[in-house]
């Protein structure tokens, strides 16, 4: 766990207040493409690094052979998109009803992946260059413009997600496959189609997460795994399937680990953000439950009100 920050804190985010923004918004990226997989599909996806991986190399790679990152962030979520695509039509189409059997097949197709990665590119560290270069000062901080530049691409990602879920013929199907594919099915929905496009816009924006963060990073074989258990921590904390939870546990993670490491070591900060989320899993359904009987007291009170006034 404390790879997420070795690779995108020390010496490479700056040690200011904007710190804060920035490792929230990686957070919040690397977690969108499992609000997909793990979140909706309910697919453990220990692979989701590994599509991380993939947008980043893709980025890597067409820069070296067109000389253009920009070129490579924009190919690298259909990259992922498309081996996502042949990992679930291929292994996971067949095993959604055994939940212990996918994390064990995405475990294997990790290693696989990873092991592709190095036998192509080998272990030696590659970077990714900066697209926009130069920064800006904002409020007395130095700001890098491409860092500003994740801080609006998370929030855009986060509205593209939220429209395309609650606004759209596609989100009202895939609520209904993930809720319930039996009725879906009677209802004409092609749930096996909207299985596969669900997990392709997973493995997409983690392909993209990856192409992203790449620039502030330095990409080796095991890139994407140092980021596989924040993003974890952060749709579970959240609530899986819930977006508006998956932003707020990435505030809060992300946020607590950015301030932490102002007073204390990246180690440290590592192990209470681990603790913050334990004790946030344990305490969210009793908060939650608290909340929804106040609320239904409140609705009960104004109903007895109403009727009073009435009579």
């Amino acid at each position: 766990m404390s790879g997420l920050t070795s690779v995108v804190v020390a010496g490479i985010l700056p040690a200011d207040t904007f710190n804060i923004a920035a490792l929230i918004a990686v957070f919040v990226l690397i977690s969108l493409g499992l609000h997909f997989t793990f979140g909706l599909l309910d697919i453990v996806n220990l692979a989701h690094g590994e599509f991380i991986l993939i947008g980043a190399y893709t980025a890597f790679e067409l820069q070296e052979s067109t000389g253009s990152v920009v070129l490579g962030m924009v190919a690298a979520p259909f990259v992922a998109a498309v081996v996502g695509v042949a990992v679930e039509r291929g292994i996971l189409r067949f095993l959604y009803d055994r939940p212990l059997d996918t994390l064990l097949a995405t475990f294997g197709v990790a290693l696989v992946l990873r092991q592709i990665v190095q036998l192509i590119y080998t272990a030696n560290p590659r970077t990714v260059d900066d697209p926009i270069g130069g920064s800006f000062v904002l409020a007395g901080m130095n700001v890098p413009l491409w860092r500003m530049t994740l801080v609006i691409a998370s929030i855009v990602l986060v509205a593209l997600v939220a429209l395309l879920l609650d606004r759209t013929k596609f989100g009202l199907y895939a609520r209904a496959t993930v809720r319930n594919p039996t009725l879906a099915e009677t209802m004409g929905i092609r749930t096996a189609s909207m299985r596969t496009r669900l997990f392709a816009i997973g493995s997409g924006l983690a392909g993209l997460a990856g192409a992203l963060i790449a620039p502030i990073a330095t990409l080796n074989p095991s890139f994407g795994s140092l980021f596989l258990v924040n993003s974890f921590l952060v749709v579970i904390l959240g609530g899986r399937g819930s977006l508006a939870g998956l932003v707020s546990a990435a505030v809060v993670l992300g946020g607590s680990l950015a301030v932490l490491q102002f007073w204390i070591s990246t180690v440290y900060a590592q192990i209470i953000v681990l603790v913050i989320a334990i004790v946030g899993v344990r305490l969210r359904p009793i908060i939650t439950a608290r909340l929804a009987a106040r609320r239904e007291g409140r609705i009960t009170y104004e109903v007895s009100r109403t009727t009073t006034r009435d009579l």
